[in-house]
């Protein structure tokens, strides 16, 4: 594989970086067993894919929005970088053409570091409107939203509701009077405060809002929503709304708040392509209304994505500079030995080595769901949505959890130099946090999964037939693992074995409690109340076992004539064997394994760190990172990590004079003050 690209030219301090790579991270290199290149292709799916993607990255690295670490900026200077830089990579990218800018931004997205200052316009707005909207309002707002002649947002989280849609409180009561929706925003709590681009960029807004009907709430429908100028940006009558202020990360997506006071609207303005409201207030639905959630379904496979890229980035810095970082010996007189070989830093970053690839396998197949999906609801067949729906919103919760879990890891494994912003460590895990809350808090989302279970559970009481992930619900699984030699521990069959016991039996654990309060005389949502711990851990379970069963299956599919088949291997049953591992008590509460058979999983993961330390840089070195998206000066492809960390610092803009200003504010004087008294 070449060498990704690095940049040094723009560093005053760059002639202290060596012309030749550290020579611990070639040994490295020389050590492994498959060709990068291949497994590269495999992490993209082709070599079209791969081609495509390093095209799309190296246009997007010319320009500054995705090129510029942004990190250092204060929440102005970055809001401020933000919509000057998205502006001039819409006008780069038109000038190209051959691509949208949603396609374009997706296409090379492992490359944005920085804010993209229309993403939900991109990924929210004019979706909404293609989707939701008549063929008439389509054509209407879907080309001005395409051309940035309108800009967008999407407005659905209040500042008292979120993910809790029959809780919203924004209302559109409809007056067939004059054909109007009168939208209100009728308390503080019910306000929108959230939505990226609400702040100071959009002038319209897809509003999520209850529609009422005669005193009759319909629940929450889709409205366009001017809310400023389009000649002086100025917020029109009725509208309040503002930045909601600094955030920890994510300053230049200009998340806003909106206040509505009895604002009223054509009933045109109401997406009317799943259900309708006639000019006399007669409320009608055409299609299937489940349509709304597909826009939420799009965004959270996104995240799913993300989940990937940035703990993908994080090993490949963490890994590399534990490469050619030396510390202590293991010898009396010999070298220092690299980080990378004591087995408490191999626990510390080669599961979530494993994890990144696993991760990588459950997005394609999610994908290829949703494009299933999609085309089964083209033909008029919503079947496949509860289960995709179900799917993304768990796994949008476990996949966010798990990745920030261990980017906070590798970090920590970089001791103190990972704490800095140069390391690149600190930004992934700040930036990616903010994904455990966003687009559905994760306490939430891993409920829908564990509905998503309990309707199955119901469904086959009742006789029904079930395909697709639950499918194993149907029937009891095996009581007592098979396991009866450590090699049994590596067995892919066995392994999947032990992760669908583990979820048959937690799910009906949990469906059995719920069942237990109804019969209590509970209501439903009071035994939903008293259940949802063991409802977490059953869609936790489900979850696990089907990413499990992903991966195998990719790994499975691999031909056996590639080199990268071994290495995958080794990383589909790491990854399996430590959640068996870390999750022992599950399989051994019920007796499934015994004492024996634990020790044997526990030295097999022991062996199993063992064997993917010679090929540990080589696999991230396949993800194929180049300098300037991983903004690192610890995991660059080159190795030297020392030489740039001082190059960096020497560039501090605390160093421009050897005397700073503040000696001469503040310490000079309180020195002469101790030497009077003196």
């Amino acid at each position: 594989m070449a060498s990704p690209t690095t940049t040094t030219a723009s560093n005053p301090s760059s002639s202290l970086i060596p012309s030749t790579p550290n020579p611990d991270i070639v040994k490295e290199r020389k050590t492994a067993s498959f060709n990068t290149s291949e497994m590269t292709v495999f992490i993209d799916g082709s070599e079209q894919e791969t081609k495509h993607r390093r095209q799309m990255e190296a246009f997007l690295l010319k320009q500054k929005l995705f090129s510029t670490n942004a990190s250092n900026m204060s929440a102005e200077e970055e809001y401020d970088f933000s919509a000057k830089e998205t502006v001039q990579f819409i006008r780069a990218l038109k000038a190209r053409g051959g691509m949208t800018i949603m396609d374009a931004v997706m296409k090379g997205r492992r490359v944005v570091t920085n804010d993209f200052l229309f993403g939900v316009h991109d990924l929210m707005f004019v979706p909404t409107i293609e989707r939701l909207g008549t063929e008439e309002q389509q054509a209407k707002w879907a080309p001005l939203g395409k051309e940035y002649k309108i800009l967008g947002t999407y407005a659905q989280t209040e500042l008292g509701h979120g993910t809790y849609l029959p809780g919203l409180e924004t209302t559109a009561t409809y007056d067939p009077s004059t054909q109007e929706f009168i939208v209100d925003t009728p308390k503080l709590t019910s306000m929108k405060f959230w939505p990226g681009s609400l702040g100071h960029t959009a002038n319209h807004c897809i509003l999520m809002a209850n529609l009422i009907i005669k005193g009759q709430n319909y629940g929450p429908h889709a409205f366009m929503l001017q809310i400023r100028s389009r000649d002086d940006h100025r917020p029109l009558a009725g509208i309040t709304l503002g930045d909601i202020g600094t955030k920890w990360t994510h300053n230049g997506h200009g998340n806003g708040f909106l206040r509505i006071n009895k604002v009223r609207i054509p009933r045109n303005q109401m997406l009317m392509k799943y259900a309708q409201v006639s000019p006399d207030g007669t409320y009608s639905k055409q299609g299937n209304i489940k349509m709304m959630y597909n826009t939420m379904i799009l965004v959270r496979m996104t995240i799913l994505t993300y989940a990937f890229i940035g703990l993908s980035k994080a090993t490949t810095i963490a890994i590399r500079y534990s490469a050619v970082r030396r510390q202590g010996t293991l010898k009396m007189g010999h070298p220092e030995v690299q980080i990378l070989d004591y087995q408490t830093q191999q626990q510390k970053l080669f599961p979530g080595l494993a994890t990144a690839y696993a991760f990588n396998s459950v997005f394609k197949r999610m994908y290829a769901m949703y494009e299933e999906c999609n085309s089964d609801i083209q033909r008029g067949d919503f079947s496949s949505l509860p289960e995709l729906h179900g799917l993304a919103s768990g796994l949008k919760s476990f996949m966010t959890y798990t990745s920030h879990g261990f980017i906070d890891q590798c970090r920590q494994s970089c001791g103190g130099h990972g704490f800095l912003l140069s390391g690149g460590l600190a930004g992934i895990s700040s930036k990616f946090s903010a994904s455990i809350t966003y687009e559905g808090e994760n306490s939430v989302m891993i409920l829908q999964t564990a509905r998503y279970l309990m309707k199955t559970l119901s469904a086959i009481q009742s006789g029904g037939q079930v395909i697709g992930s639950a499918s194993y619900l149907a029937s009891p699984p095996q009581q007592h693992s098979k396991i009866s030699s450590k090699s049994d521990v590596l067995n892919f069959d066995l392994l999947m074995q032990a992760f669908e016991h583990r979820a048959y039996r937690l799910t009906m654990a949990a469906g059995q409690r719920l069942a237990g309060f109804v019969m209590q005389g509970l209501s439903q949502a009071e035994a939903l109340g008293k259940s949802t711990i063991d409802l977490t851990k059953a869609a936790e379970a489900h979850l696990h076992f089907f990413i499990v069963a992903s991966f195998c299956a990719e790994v499975n599919a691999v031909h056996s004539g590639l080199g990268i088949k071994e290495v995958l291997t080794t990383l589909c049953q790491l990854y399996a064997v430590y959640g068996m591992d870390r999750n022992m008590g599950d399989f051994l509460q019920d007796g499934y394994m015994n004492g024996e058979q634990t020790e044997m999983v526990h030295e097999q993961y022991l062996n199993l760190l063992a064997a993917l330390r010679p090929n540990a840089v080589a696999l991230v070195d396949a993800f194929d990172y180049r300098d300037e998206a991983l903004h690192s000066v610890l995991g660059c492809y080159d190795g030297n990590a020392y030489e740039r960390l001082f190059a960096d610092s020497l560039s501090c803009a605390k160093n421009k004079t050897e005397v700073h200003p503040i000696y001469e504010k503040y310490l000079k004087p309180l020195m002469k003050d101790t030497q009077s008294k003196l």
